[in-house]
């Protein structure tokens, strides 16, 4: 696997780039543009996404814990089987999303336009804190 951990790309012109199977945790996205990027099986847990474009972003079973995707616009991005349990997406526009079998457990998925995003599958726990008046069951996810 090969290792960026604790790199820095603030603010860097990432569209399109791959980082499928790489080990970025710890690494610093804040504000960059990484629409279309591709993080397949990656591991970013501990990364700062915040502010970052992330549309059309495919992240399909990224390890994720604990990262800061506040802010991100993840409008189109695929989670499906990513582990992003104790993340952190408050404010994060998701959009037309897919977090289909994705561990949610203790995510605080405070977002918006959170209606147009897909949770067939997903998981999450009594911890994962949930935008007032949304009912998580009736799009698919299932608390454990």
């Amino acid at each position: 696997m090969d290792n960026l951990a604790n790199s820095i790309f603030s603010g860097m012109e990432l569209h399109r780039a791959i980082f499928d199977g790489f080990d970025v945790s710890g690494a610093d996205f804040t504000k960059s543009n990484l629409r279309n990027a591709s993080f397949n099986y990656s591991i970013l847990s501990g990364a700062v996404l915040h502010g970052a474009a992330l549309m059309n972003a495919t992240l399909v079973g990224a390890q994720m814990k604990k990262v800061d995707l506040s802010g991100v616009v993840a409008i189109g991005a695929d989670f499906t089987e990513a582990d992003l349990s104790l993340s952190d997406l408050r404010n994060a526009d998701v959009c037309g999303a897919i977090f289909i079998r994705a561990n949610l457990c203790g995510v605080n998925f405070e977002v918006k336009r959170i209606e147009g995003a897909f949770f067939s599958g997903a998981i999450y726990n009594e911890f994962t804190v949930w935008p007032k008046g949304f009912d998580p069951v009736m799009f698919g996810a299932s608390e454990v």
